[in-house]
């Protein structure tokens, strides 16, 4: 099998994202191309209020389903050979989440697989390397909307992963109470990172060398990448590959925490769904670089979809081998 036309579903606590594209790999450089027939991104918000109630709410479910419906939709259309779909965070927490698989494969016959953190983050490690040099050793980070996976890889291949359920759905959702918010929920949400970041940060640190790159992904790390350059539209070229600055972090999020949801949409004209969970994400970013010393980060704009399709290829390559 030379070159497929596959679909990745990604189901996000915040995002629900689709990628149909023709996948093809080269024996030679083992390394993989994903040309983009057709991409969508849909703010569903499933995880909103998991953290204070521990299920899905109907208006979330309800938003979520009919996305999933628009997405098959594109499927049919661009004739795809096979689909995978991939859920996070808020399906692996929520207790009433086989109420949302069950309604999900009623209405549009999907599989779909929850996977765990760990696994997670192994997936979305293939899918970030995608058109970047990678160092040697690299820490890799996604920061989603109900948790945050840290990878630690070695030539490209992740060494060590760990899955945290901090994401910027739960952070915004226990501490964004005011608009704009207050120094004293700001003051609590930076203790309950630097908190749950205590519990993980010692076994990274060891691996960590001077030469050790940091990659990130996710909504995020690419519209602070766009805010640092001024863009006022999203544009890949000038995202995928760009150097953040942790002095910029910083920057970006004294700016952004004193301003209310209405006023940031100045400076994420692009984004304003967004406008709320910035805060939180800017500060998980900021604090990992301050944990983990490094003065920049590398910005992927691929991930789980593109590594849900690398994994999808190979498994449709392995099924022609055995005919």
């Amino acid at each position: 099998m030379n070159c497929q036309r596959l679909a990745a579903i990604d189901i996000g606590t915040n995002t629900f994202r689709l990628l149909i594209a023709e996948v093809s790999h080269d024996l030679v450089g083992n390394s993989y191309t994903i040309r983009e027939i057709h991409s969508e991104r849909v703010i569903t918000r499933l995880g909103e209020g998991i953290h204070e109630s521990g299920t899905i709410k109907k208006e979330a479910m309800d938003r979520s389903i009919t996305a999933l419906k628009n997405f098959c939709g594109y499927i049919s259309l661009h004739e795809v050979h096979n689909t995978s779909v991939v859920a996070t965070s808020a399906l692996r927490e929520a207790r009433n989440s086989r109420d949302f698989l069950d309604e999900a494969k009623k209405v549009t016959e999907l599989p779909i697989n929850v996977v765990s953190g760990e696994e997670e983050a192994r997936i979305t490690a293939a899918g970030m390397c995608l058109d970047m040099t990678v160092p040697d050793t690299s820490l890799m980070v996604d920061i989603g909307g109900g948790s945050t996976e840290l990878i630690f890889s070695r030539q490209g291949k992740p060494e060590f992963v760990h899955s945290q359920n901090t994401g910027v759905v739960y952070l915004a959702g226990k501490y964004m109470k005011h608009d704009p918010p207050l120094e004293e929920e700001l003051a609590g949400m930076e203790l309950e990172i630097m908190t749950r970041m205590d519990t993980v940060k010692v076994p990274f640190l060891q691996l960590i060398r001077e030469e050790t790159g940091f990659i990130g992904t996710a909504g995020t790390v690419t519209s602070l990448a766009a805010m640092a350059q001024g863009l006022t539209r999203f544009e890949h070229g000038k995202i995928h590959n760009f150097r953040l600055s942790y002095s910029k972090v910083k920057e970006i999020y004294s700016v952004i925490s004193l301003l209310s949801t209405a006023e940031r949409g100045r400076h994420i004209p692009f984004e304003l769904s967004r406008l709320d969970i910035i805060v939180p994400g800017t500060l998980i970013l900021a604090k990992l670089m301050e944990i983990f010393g490094f003065e920049e980060i590398v910005v992927s704009n691929y991930g789980l979809r593109e590594g849900i399709l690398i994994e999808l290829y190979n498994s449709e390559r392995q099924k022609e081998n055995k005919k």
